[in-house]
């Protein structure tokens, strides 16, 4: 860097006529500086000193001086990797751990020479009333009986494939076929027309969950007659992982899981980009927000939806939930915003209300533009409301789903699976640790990891 020399510069003991007040001698007799260049220089010492701090210097591999940007920090790391006003899924290709050993165990080098296990509908899938969790449920549970073969994979493990028939959520679909694959990405790069047809020498439907069958036939069917999947006992060991299925975070697997089900179509991702940044305000710190997804309608017993799934919650009055946000922010006095979601229309004007009156302090986050259709039964999701459809009520759910993403304190029923859903992917794919309040407590398995992980 070229420094100007000062008009107060003293040359050979001599003062220059451009001399000022300011300036500084050295009694030596040698040089005198004005305070000017001083400044200049502390400053400039200064700014040296802070970069110094600030970056690393190393050697590239030519000897020249390479100058490193400082790294990130690992909660600056996280948000560029998930957003919190814009979309953001994990990917099964690159994100390691349990769901990119799913993403390989479905992507085989060669269907040709896979072995399947084919998830069938219900025989009456048009009135198969299973929501979106119980579906990404139910599907994990036929994936680890596939992955290990029903607790023996002597002769090799299965791909998992699901049957062409109407997805009863899929109705109408303007963007695919009206199964799973309208939403959601495909399970597998296999498909039906790489396994072999029922009833075929090579293939063997089986008469429930438990049946027994020949382990070398090559394609699986389930029973069409069985909500459920066989339990397996041996989870993980498809995944290379040694030991147990208890040595390993069974949260961590079932998030997976999730999260590979779930994983949506270029569209559907697109749609809930655009509502998530609509919903999202751009002062939302997820450490300091509550998530308070209320499941009602259908799931609440006694209730009066026609054509949806029994209830089976005794749902709790809307002050139980706003003693738990009150619980959370005693705790955490911090708290700034609460995100609060159902698809029961009736139900967020009143609890906003009651936010409003007892915790002005905090700010509300709604899911703009959300169906609310109702109902969580699959069957009808379009029926309830005139001017809703398939598509808008799968987009709003979802984008219900991404907004708790955003949560690091939840109010949970996990009598619902939808709750449980939620809770489970944001203790591994959310951007804080989790901690719940569960107002509606199931005894399941899916319920304790929802409720504390594990």
């Amino acid at each position: 860097m070229k420094i100007p020399r000062s008009p107060s510069a003293v040359v050979s003991g001599r003062r220059t006529p451009q001399s000022s007040p300011s300036t500084t001698t050295r009694r030596g007799g040698g040089r005198t500086l004005s305070s000017g260049f001083i400044l200049w220089l502390s400053v400039s010492l200064i700014v040296l000193v802070q970069l110094a701090l600030l970056t690393t210097f190393r050697c590239g591999s030519s000897g020249d001086l390479v100058i490193a940007a400082p790294p990130s920090s690992a909660a600056t790391q996280q948000q560029q990797r998930r957003p919190v006003g814009s979309f953001w899924w994990p990917s099964p290709e690159t994100d390691g751990g349990f769901l990119s050993a799913v993403h390989r165990m479905q992507h085989p080098n060669d269907c040709r020479a896979s072995k399947f296990f084919v998830m069938q509908s219900k025989k009456n899938n048009e009135g198969d009333n299973r929501g979106l969790s119980a579906w990404a449920s139910i599907t994990y549970m036929h994936a680890i009986h596939a992955f290990g073969d029903g607790d023996n994979s002597t002769l090799g493990r299965r791909v998992l494939v699901n049957d062409e028939r109407l997805w009863p959520m899929a109705k109408n679909c303007r963007h695919g076929p009206e199964t799973r694959e309208c939403f959601f990405l495909p399970l597998s790069s296999c498909g039906m027309g790489d396994v072999d047809a029922p009833h075929s020498p090579n293939a063997v439907e089986l008469a429930d969950a438990k049946d027994e069958y020949d382990r070398s036939i090559r394609t699986i069917y389930s029973s069409p007659n069985s909500l459920y999947a066989r339990n397996v006992k041996d989870q993980t060991s498809w995944s290379g992982l040694p030991g147990q299925t208890s040595d390993h975070s069974q949260t961590a697997l079932t998030a997976a899981f999730l999260a590979y089900t779930l994983n949506p179509q270029p569209w559907l991702r697109e749609e809930i980009d655009r509502r998530l940044r609509r919903s999202v305000p751009p002062d939302l710190d997820p450490r300091r927000t509550v998530g308070v997804p209320i499941r009602r309608s259908d799931k609440c017993m006694h209730h009066n939806v026609t054509g949806s799934a029994g209830g089976e919650l005794d749902c709790p009055p809307l002050e139980v939930y706003l003693d738990a946000v009150r619980s959370f922010v005693k705790m955490d006095p911090l708290i700034q915003h609460v995100i609060v979601t159902s698809e029961d229309p009736t139900v967020c004007p009143e609890f906003i209300q009651l936010i409003s009156k007892e915790l002005p302090q905090l700010t509300v986050v709604q899911n703009v533009g959300d169906v609310q259709q109702g109902t969580g039964s699959a069957s009808k999701l379009e029926s309830y409301k005139a001017t809703a459809n398939n598509e808008d009520v799968i987009a709003s759910a979802m984008t219900s789903l991404h907004l708790h993403l955003r949560a690091r304190y939840f109010v949970l029923t996990t009598k619902s699976s939808w709750s449980c859903t939620i809770s489970i992917l944001a203790r591994i794919y959310g951007v804080a640790d989790i901690y719940t309040i569960d107002i509606g407590r199931n005894r399941n398995m899916y319920s304790q990891m929802a409720r504390r992980g594990g």
